[in-house]
């Protein structure tokens, strides 16, 4: 990000409490504090052009106080959702396949051609910024931006949302 898109990010920001279940949280630094992210653990990622923070930072303490982590980047406004791989614990993985009581929302996806590949049904659970995709076999976890991602390119590639079965 920008500067000036960064300025704009943190004129509306609310405070991000979501609990970590990728590697970290992508962050939106300014030139000026790449050090001190870089003091408390957070790592630049070339490729996507990003600084995150691993969730085994986020719990570290950076003052005598008390303060973790997590509440002086929330402090800084620097939060902007989850990064990197789901962390496949098994608690997380529960989480979002085995327990549907958790608030999200589904949609079947089906690609209307003869011999299609089977349906596609995707979850977003907009509390935690986790969507996940399940077909025929592995439920594949991703952040909400990745997800949306993955999404449009599903639509690109010929699928259409339906009505669930």
């Amino acid at each position: 990000m920008k500067s000036k898109e960064i300025r704009k990010f943190r004129d509306s920001y609310s405070k991000y409490e979501k609990d970590c279940v990728f590697e970290g949280y992508r962050l939106a630094v300014l030139f000026d504090e790449k050090d001190s992210v870089k003091q408390y653990g957070g790592r630049w990622d070339a490729d996507e052009q990003t600084w995150w923070m691993p969730e085994k930072k986020l719990l570290d303490e950076v003052h005598d106080n008390g303060t973790l982590v997590r509440d002086w980047l929330n402090d800084e406004k620097m939060i902007m959702g989850q990064y990197g791989k789901f962390a496949d614990t098994s608690n997380n993985r529960n989480l979002f396949i085995g327990d549907t009581a958790i608030e999200h929302t589904e949609y079947v996806l089906r690609k209307s051609t003869p011999n299609s590949k089977p349906d596609v049904t995707v979850r977003f659970f907009a509390k935690n910024d986790v969507a996940t995709f399940s077909g025929k076999t592995a439920t594949e976890f991703y952040t909400i931006e990745d997800g949306r991602n993955r999404w449009n390119a599903l639509i690109d590639e010929g699928y259409n949302r339906i009505e669930k079965p």
